[in-house]
């Protein structure tokens, strides 16, 4: 695999349509004939763009426009990701305030629902992109998603929050973001590590921004108008991006459907999609408890709620460097170690929520690695099989993963709720996380013959 495959798990999540640019280099020239009758009419009330096919070598790598690309990408990756991990501060005032009479569990799940979601669209997204719908997509996914942030400050009912602030925002941010990475590859090639690394930055800003933003506004204005101002923030992030990005590379219709089934012949491909379903069933509990398991230990709450934007703060720097140790090193090789010592920390986790230096350290080591994690995802399904399906392969290992995203939170809020403490729920999401380092061991040991060695 060449130098430009090897940097690519610096990615964070690049849905669906890794394959467009991987591929582009055995592109047809721009006098090729390209035929677009055999493009599916797709009931979605607009037609798919067809720009001129650029010379196959000819990447900008650079240039205002590219880089204004890379910053749209960014604002996406602030309004979606970034909002989605603040959950945290708003499982503990739910807790508090809204749904007093609900367990942990029960409230965990609004959360769960959006990280779950959030994942789901990783196939769909990608090849509509492929086949040459983008504008239209992101257009109507930008005003639901917009929407239903604004009717969060309206809901009432658990009900009615579960619709909104886990469903509906949860998947149309999934939407917006799920073909970010994807356009970005259009435009850099000896860049793209470099332009990925800007990229992951947006979910770290938003996770440390939002969580600092929204507790202080719920003391000073009150939850309605919390939400509408944080609502009014995330619009203007979602128009500009929705103003910069631009995909390059005209439509394409690659045989087959958004399933590849053979792919799972691959034992290492099987068990990288356990392995990662397994993660992610105890990767984002303390995310979404440190702040209350902090509070029960007798912490300020005026403390209490930094520790998210910390963890989330320290995640950048796991992002920015898996994708260097992970060039020079393997990317599994590089995803083993940091993924075990995630699972110590959320181990240790609930044994130091008393004492802030310790807490603290704990939340910065936890918020490098689970970054690590999540930039490097992409990395094994592209390269176990041809990197003409890496797109596809990369999107159902993801999409997968929407069910250790939205069942672990509420399994976690079920252990604490039993055990009335936060040891059990280490003991748990740590054990879990534990169990997939050994399961991305087998899937090496599995890709290739042996133990040991770069992958």
């Amino acid at each position: 695999m060449d130098n430009v495959h090897r940097k690519d798990p610096a990615v964070i999540i690049a849905f669906g349509a890794l394959h467009r640019q991987d591929t582009v280099q055995t592109a047809p020239s721009v006098d090729s004939k390209i035929s677009f009758d055999s493009l599916p009419t797709l009931s979605l009330g607009f037609e798919p763009e067809r720009p001129t096919l650029p010379n196959p070598p000819d990447f900008p790598d650079g240039g205002l426009r590219a880089w204004s690309v890379v910053i749209g990408a960014l604002l996406m990756s602030f309004a979606t990701f970034g909002w989605v991990n603040s959950f945290g501060v708003f499982q503990t005032y739910y807790q508090k305030h809204t749904f007093q009479n609900y367990s942990a569990s029960s409230i965990a799940w609004i959360g769960s629902i959006q990280y779950g979601l959030i994942f789901t669209p990783a196939l769909f997204t990608g090849r509509l992109l492929d086949l040459g719908y983008y504008k239209g997509p992101l257009a109507i996914s930008s005003v639901i998603y917009i929407t239903a942030l604004f009717l969060v400050a309206e809901c009432k009912t658990y009900t009615q929050f579960i619709l909104c602030q886990g469903a509906a925002t949860g998947f149309f941010a999934g939407v917006l973001f799920g073909t970010c990475p994807a356009i970005v590859s259009h435009w850099f090639l000896t860049k793209r590590c470099q332009a990925f690394s800007v990229l992951a930055m947006g979910s770290s800003i938003g996770g440390t921004i939002f969580p600092i933003l929204v507790q202080q506004l719920f003391d000073k204005v009150g939850f309605q108008w919390t939400i509408r101002i944080t609502a009014l923030i995330l619009t203007l992030s979602v128009f500009a991006a929705n103003l910069l990005l631009r995909p390059r590379l005209p439509p394409s219709n690659m045989k087959g459907g958004l399933f590849n089934w053979a792919a799972f012949k691959n034992p290492a491909f099987a068990c990288c999609v356990i392995a990662y379903n397994v993660a992610l069933l105890g990767l984002y509990v303390p995310l979404i408890y440190l702040d209350l398991s902090g509070q029960a230990a007798g912490l300020s709450s005026n403390f209490t709620f930094y520790l998210i934007s910390i963890a989330n703060c320290a995640s950048l720097i796991g992002r920015l460097s898996s994708g260097i140790l992970a060039d020079r090193y393997g990317a599994l090789n590089t995803l083993i170690p940091t993924t075990l010592i995630a699972g110590l920390m959320t181990l240790t986790w609930p044994f130091v929520t008393s004492h802030v230096a310790p807490l603290v350290v704990v939340t910065i080591i936890y918020g490098c690695t689970t970054g690590a994690f999540v930039s490097l995802i992409p990395s094994a399904p592209a390269r176990l099989g041809g990197m003409n399906d890496a797109g596809r392969r990369i999107g159902m290992a993801i999409t997968a993963m929407s069910f250790g995203a939205a069942g672990g939170p509420p399994l976690a809020g079920v252990i604490q709720t039993t055990s009335c403490g936060f040891k059990d729920v280490g003991l748990y999401s740590g054990g879990v996380i534990i169990t997939a380092c050994i399961l991305l061991a087998i899937t090496r040991r599995l890709a290739l013959g042996k133990w040991t060695g770069k992958f």
